[in-house]
């Protein structure tokens, strides 16, 4: 009976004792270090160096062509001193691009880099949500786990006491083995809880691209934490979010794509330079050299209607990525909204379990068996009480992993990677 009681009475305070085995991992941390060794983001660093790369000679003019030609000589004497006509010529010719080509060019390869860069934060932000998302879960898991055990341990007390009182005639067989029943009942959820937090921790590891088996300690209780900017700066934050500005940067990029290609409807001219060596001639001709100039320019027959065909097209594409920026603008506000109402709510239930039906609770579980232990309660209110006792310890968890996985929703919402005073 002592036992009991000593169990009965410390529980409180194993249920919110700090970690003394290795110091906890903080969400936070946990997700930037996801973001820095993803090989999936890193594989997108590479994409925009690429992209960078290409940018920085967008705006390069074709090579110039140098040519040389002998031209009409004589097929019965391939000389130069043959026909007067004959000679040796050499042609420089350089294409030019029309006039705003070369800047459209360049303005839509930067818009590439651009869009490219916003998908990076965007994906990295969403990996930090999921990261906050799996620790919490994991840190839920394990509290569960803990719970259950405590509670395991407090009904080997509660059976030797029964076992006690059996022994003497006092408590009924039934009353010892619905008892047994229900902590063996209890004790098979141990191995559940532990199989689902190793998966909860592998999938999270998979995230840090690390070993599955890596050790993460989660915090033993919650602590109250203060949530990014006020309620106006979280508003102004969706205006801002990674996946909302990526999306509207790639509406951006594809309106300088369109752009460009209007730009391309206009020919690029050709000019050429040529200089014809001549040799003197028997009947009299000195063989004076000769210089040409030319230009052309292409008829646009089929490429023009390709150019605009291709403008149109990302003049669609640009409208459906902005429609789909405010979209998920209108979603993520909607979804603060809810995040945050559910805070409140999953805050102000965890803070009434501790401080009022917790210990309620445990003063009934308490009063019960000592009315057991003199034949002034029966056995079914003693399970009743100690069922009760469960259930609101078990809600009180659940309340205040309500509160971090919301608090995180709204961190990736807000797109802080680091707040200050966060879990």
């Amino acid at each position: 009976m002592i036992r009991l009681l000593c169990l009965l009475l410390l529980a409180p305070l194993a249920l919110a004792s700090p970690a003394t085995a290795r110091a906890e991992d903080d969400a936070e941390e946990l997700a930037e270090l996801a973001v820095e060794r993803q090989p999936s983001l890193e594989a997108m660093r590479e994409r925009v160096q690429a992209l960078q790369d290409v940018a920085s000679v967008a705006g390069v003019w074709a090579d110039p062509m140098l040519g040389a030609e002998l031209s009409n000589l004589p097929v019965d004497g391939p000389l130069l001193t043959r026909h007067p006509m004959a000679g040796l010529q050499f042609k420089l010719q350089q294409m030019l691009p029309a006039p705003g080509v070369t800047r459209a060019r360049v303005t839509a390869a930067e818009g590439r880099v651009d869009a490219a860069e916003a998908e990076i934060e965007s994906l990295a932000n969403t990996l930090r949500g999921e990261v906050r998302d799996r620790f919490w879960d994991l840190a839920l898991v394990r509290r569960l786990r803990a719970l259950t055990a405590r509670h395991v341990a407090e009904l080997d007390g509660m059976i030797a006491a029964v076992s006690a009182r059996y022994e003497v005639g006092v408590a009924s067989q039934h009353d010892l083995l619905q008892l047994q029943l229900r902590r063996d009942r209890l004790a098979e959820m141990l191995p559940d809880l532990d199989s689902r937090a190793e998966r909860v921790q592998a999938v999270l590891n998979g995230a840090l691209a690390r070993e599955p088996s890596t050790a993460i300690a989660t915090p033993k209780a919650w602590v109250e934490a203060t949530l990014p900017l006020d309620a106006a700066g979280r508003r102004a934050a969706v205006e801002e979010h990674p996946e909302v500005r990526a999306l509207r940067v790639r509406a951006s990029a594809l309106r300088a794509e369109a752009d460009r290609a209007r730009a391309e409807v206009a020919p690029d001219p050709t000019v050429w330079l040529g200089y014809r060596v001549r040799t003197p001639q028997a009947n009299g001709d000195p063989g004076t050299n000769f210089v040409t100039a030319g230009v052309s320019v292409p008829l646009p027959v089929g490429s023009s209607r390709r150019w605009r065909a291709m403008a149109d097209a990302a003049d669609a594409k640009a409208r459906a990525a902005e429609a789909a920026a405010e979209a998920k603008r209108v979603r993520l506000a909607a979804t603060l909204e809810a995040a945050e109402a559910e805070r409140d709510r999953a805050a102000a239930r965890a803070e009434s379990y501790a401080d009022r039906l917790e210990p309620a609770a445990r003063a009934a579980l308490q009063s019960t068996l000592s009315a057991y232990q003199v034949d002034r309660a029966v056995f079914a209110d003693l399970i009743r009480a100690e069922i009760a006792l469960l259930e609101v310890q078990r809600q009180r968890l659940l309340a205040e992993a309500e509160t971090a996985r919301a608090h995180a929703v709204i961190t990736t919402i807000v797109a802080t990677p680091r707040t200050e005073g966060a879990d």
